[in-house]
């Protein structure tokens, strides 16, 4: 997976991507209790959802219901290619069943307004 979708992104919106080797490293340093199945991820600036789809691969791997796993996600980006491409993600991880819920729970708007 590439940092970057173009130059002109980065400096237009500052958008550069996590690498999936920072993004589980990052994981891997959290408390057991993160895991809780009450617990709820929040990403404000969630790009094509990597940090999301590895927080849901995570909670899978846990024993959390699909479903707990996609109520409990939320994710906002201002690139309605990067919602669509995230929601699609998580939606080929968890199944076609909980689109809704992804779609209302990731959503194309600017998290700083």
């Amino acid at each position: 997976m590439k940092n970057i979708k173009s130059k002109k992104r980065v400096k237009e919106l500052g958008e550069v991507f996590t690498p999936p080797v920072l993004v589980n490293e990052i994981l891997d340093s959290l408390p057991a209790h993160v895991w809780h199945p009450k617990k709820t991820f929040m990403e404000p600036s969630c790009g094509t959802g990597n940090f999301l789809v590895e927080i849901a691969k995570r909670k899978l791997k846990h024993g959390h219901d699909p479903q707990d796993v996609a109520q409990s996600l939320f994710g906002i980006d201002i690139m309605e290619d990067n919602v669509r491409e995230c929601r699609e993600r998580l939606v080929k991880l968890l199944g076609d069943q909980y689109a809704s819920i992804i779609n209302e729970n990731i959503e194309c708007r600017d998290a700083l307004k």
